[in-house]
């Protein structure tokens, strides 16, 4: 019978150190190194698992090299392969974050990353190491016509195991990392308002941009009004009455608008004002929106009465251009796993509507409690860029002459105020300037936000706490996503214990996304969540203004304060560890 050769590591009188034996250790620094410090900034620090740090695609790769360390033992060169890319997978994660933490929180990088970064050249060096050791095997035994041959469906099972492992890592790349670039405070090349026409005549000349080539650095502006309104009972008459007084154009962002009857009151009215000679363009999210299934009546009746309509496609297939009837198919798939959470409004290019309510009916009846701030002046134009550059951007055709769209205001005003975005490929703009906002809190700071579980903005918010800030959280007692909830949970204890003030909403679902810190006020779409934070398409505005912050209090924090009980940690052995469980996988919620 044959037997293989014995390996240069497979001495039967004494053990030594091998492949095998440096693999094993590579893997177990790597699993170390994911819960060691990763990222040092001033009094925030985090794990591989935590903020905007992939440490838990260290652990699948990890998981990956472990499942083929028995085929690297007994010869295999899948093993090798697999523990090779196992080990190039978790070297370039700790080498992205490494300089992502560097240039963008500018951060020290903690003693974890460097655990990771010499496990990932151990597990390289294992599989160099074996696939010498095979080589110099095969060689040997090349000449003799009993050599082993590997059996069909073990050499099936592994092609199929390599393949769904890379099939997975690009999924995973595509819609879980969280790459972020630096892209706050504004650079010099920023676009400002006078310059935001000629910026959308540049993009709208391409025919080779995606949506997420749409990330717009925009500058400082200015607003004349900043009006927060709360409730849907409220907002959506200011609302319907804008479009309605729409003497030439509107442009509508949304992430979820449905066949209600608040959706279809709108659409209706859209119809109208298309018959009065209105242009009317819609971005809308597939997965929050449904045009394709249970709204597509309601959309291509709207389309049908000459809308404009482009749909973000989260789900395959991905299709670009305009609804229905004249889509391709973009096989890039660049759109997989990304929302496009934002909610905007730009009517004439005079007035812009942004917050968290999407066009739906549970907004409209007080079961989810949000607010949308109604915004004049020269950021206006501003927005008009980021929608038409992103309805470009989605295959929607734009006319040669932009002018119409970009009008002066009759009033630019003088309140400080920034558009900021969050785009899916590592431009992050609106999450750094609301870590900024948060830093730079000296008096109070104030939160309400549905999905509050992102580590380093919780650190932030102790961090705030712990240099005598006054800090309140707003919340829902009873809220729609019951794990964000209990990820959220987790912190109460450490959080009352540093003197924040945690209030819980009875009676509905907190659905705001508001920060004030002292005179400086920042709403939109963010959810403080890693999908928000790091992945999805979001808007968040930044008002420098004693008297916004001063409106939204009034009209928000007070009332809903007075009438909120405080939130307390959670007691019981069931509760705690679910909280726990959730906040381990924040980086999912």
């Amino acid at each position: 019978m044959y037997r293989r050769p014995a390996l240069a590591d497979e001495a039967p009188s004494r053990w030594r150190p091998g492949p095998l034996a440096i693999a094993v250790i590579g893997l177990a620094v790597a699993a170390v190194g994911v819960f060691c410090t990763w990222t040092n900034d001033g009094p925030v620090s985090f794990n591989g698992t935590q903020g905007p740090n992939d440490g838990w695609l260290v652990l699948i790769a990890f998981l990956v090299a472990l499942g083929f360390l028995r085929s690297l033992a007994r010869g295999s060169w899948f093993g090798v392969v697999a523990v090779a890319g196992a080990s190039l997978v978790i070297g370039w994660v700790a080498i992205e974050d490494w300089l992502e933490n560097r240039d963008v929180l500018g951060a020290g990088v903690g003693y974890g990353l460097v655990l990771v970064l010499l496990a990932s050249i151990a597990l390289l060096a294992s599989a160099v190491w074996r696939g010498l050791q095979l080589a110099d095997t095969r060689r040997a035994t090349a000449t003799t016509s009993r050599a082993r041959r590997p059996r069909p469906a073990r050499i099936a099972l592994a092609v199929v195991a390599l393949v769904v492992a890379g099939l997975f890592l690009f999924i995973y790349r595509q819609a879980l990392w969280t790459t972020e670039e630096a892209h706050w405070p504004p650079p010099s090349d920023a676009v400002t308002s006078a310059s935001a026409e000629t910026a959308t005549e540049d993009f709208a000349a391409r025919d080779d941009v995606g949506a997420h080539d749409a990330a717009l650095d925009f500058a400082w502006s200015t607003a004349a009004t900043i009006e927060p309104w709360v409730e849907g009972k409220t907002f959506f008459p200011k609302i319907f009455a804008d479009v309605e007084a729409a003497e030439s154009s509107v442009h509508i962002l949304m992430f979820g608008w449905r066949e209600g009857d608040v959706g279809k009151d709108m659409a209706t009215l859209l119809e109208r004002k298309l018959a009065e000679g209105v242009e009317v363009r819609v971005i809308v999210d597939r997965f929050g929106s449904r045009p394709y299934e249970e709204a597509r009546e309601m959309y291509t009746g709207l389309a049908a009465a000459g809308a404009q309509i482009v749909v973000n496609d989260e789900l395959p297939l991905d299709k670009d251009g305009l609804f229905p009837d004249d889509q391709d198919v973009d096989w890039r798939h660049d759109e997989l796993g990304r929302a496009d959470h934002r909610k905007l409004y730009v009517i004439d290019g005079q007035i812009a509507w942004t917050g968290g309510a999407g066009i739906e009916d549970h907004f409209e009846n007080g079961e989810f409690h949000d607010v949308m701030v109604r915004v004049t002046g020269d950021v206006v134009r501003q927005a008009q860029a980021a929608f038409l550059t992103s309805f470009h951007g989605y295959g929607g055709s734009l006319p040669d002459d932009l002018s119409r769209y970009f009008p002066e205001p009759d009033d630019a005003g003088s309140t400080p105020i920034a558009y900021t975005q969050v785009i899916p490929g590592g431009f992050t703009a609106a999450t750094q300037a609301v870590r900024e906002q948060i830093d730079g809190a000296k008096e109070r700071l104030d939160l309400m936000n549905p999905y509050l579980t992102d580590r380093d903005m919780i650190e932030r918010i102790l961090a705030a706490t712990r240099r005598g800030v006054k800090v309140r959280i707003v919340v829902s007692e009873t809220s729609n996503n019951p794990q964000a909830t209990a990820a959220l949970e987790h912190h109460y204890g450490e959080l009352v214990a540093a003197g924040v003030e945690i209030r819980e909403l009875p009676d509905t679902v907190v659905h705001a996304k508001v920060v004030v810190a002292d005179d400086v006020v920042s709403f939109g779409t963010l959810n403080l969540d890693a999908w928000a934070l790091y992945r999805d398409a979001e808007i968040a505005m930044i008002a420098r203004s004693a008297e916004a912050a001063t409106l939204f209090e009034e009209r928000l924090f007070e009332p809903d304060i007075a009438r909120s009980t405080p939130g307390e940690p959670r007691t019981g052995t069931r509760e705690r560890l679910e909280s726990w469980i959730w906040d381990k996988l924040g980086y999912f919620l």
